[in-house]
């Protein structure tokens, strides 16, 4: 109870830091939201297809984007606020706090799609038809969990770096382009795919393109519960190693001590 404790304060800490900053309206938002207006105006008559692709890739630019600045910035703010040595004087292991701030940000990825698929439904009047309601929305909170994980695998590494923000940056677009929220990964080149595979979000778009989709069959040939499968199975591993490296990165600052230097 006191790390859960911790973890929802921690998510009510970066909520609160969220909505205090309008700046992050615009990378998180605005822009998730141009790139989908971006794509749906390529196609003169948007089908349930493209609007899908429009939604998933602002959705996972959203998602994507802001849980990778939160691993990526949340240590970085702490030594900007001088809180670094409050976090690791605290009971509640380093993990479980930046748990809270991961899951506040890929939330916050959930209302970006839901918005740019309003805003589509209205603009274009193009309806998104999905074909099975229920296997949508468990394949799309799943694939936001996955997200999750992925970016806690990430944020282990970004704690002992002081070039966490270039990292970041580097780190955004691969991903959107790798797990095939945009366009499927069969365009890309045969040696990226074995990349792509490697990532948990990759399979969990497919699921979602299974259950919107009633014609899909440019699919994997696990079908959708099979995605969800594979996809499950990578988010526990990067869980795995998250706690491992968590431990650590944790036993490596208190020894140094010199994790609030630049």
């Amino acid at each position: 109870m006191p790390r859960l404790r911790a973890t929802v304060a921690s998510f009510r800490h970066q909520a609160a830091m969220f909505l205090a900053e309008p700046q992050w309206l615009i990378p998180n938002i605005i822009a998730p939201f141009v790139l989908a207006m971006v794509v749906l105006m390529l196609y003169r008559e948007p089908s349930p297809e493209a609007v899908l692709y429009a939604v998933l890739g602002g959705g996972m630019m959203g998602m994507w984007g802001n849980t990778l600045y939160a691993s990526g910035f949340s240590i970085q703010s702490d030594r900007w606020w001088g809180t670094v040595d409050a976090i690791f004087s605290a009971p509640s292991p380093l993990i479980w706090i930046i748990g809270g701030r991961t899951i506040w940000n890929a939330f916050v990825g959930i209302v970006n799609g839901l918005f740019v698929l309003v805003a589509a439904m209205i603009i274009f009047q193009t309806p998104l038809e999905v074909a099975d309601f229920w296997l949508f929305m468990l394949a799309f909170v799943l694939t936001l969990l996955s997200l999750a994980a992925l970016g806690m695998l990430f944020s282990a590494a970004f704690v002992l770096t002081r070039s966490a923000q270039v990292l970041t940056n580097g780190l955004e677009f691969p991903i959107y382009v790798g797990t095939g929220s945009m366009f499927p990964i069969f365009l890309l080149p045969y040696w990226t795919h074995p990349l792509s595979y490697s990532l948990a979000p990759t399979w969990g778009i497919d699921a979602i393109r299974y259950a919107a989709l009633p014609a899909y069959a440019d699919g994997f040939a696990a079908g959708y519960w099979g995605d969800i499968l594979y996809m499950s199975i990578l988010a526990l591993f990067y869980v795995t190693i998250s706690i491992w490296l968590y431990k650590a990165v944790d036993h490596r600052a208190r020894k140094t001590a010199n994790l609030m230097r630049y």
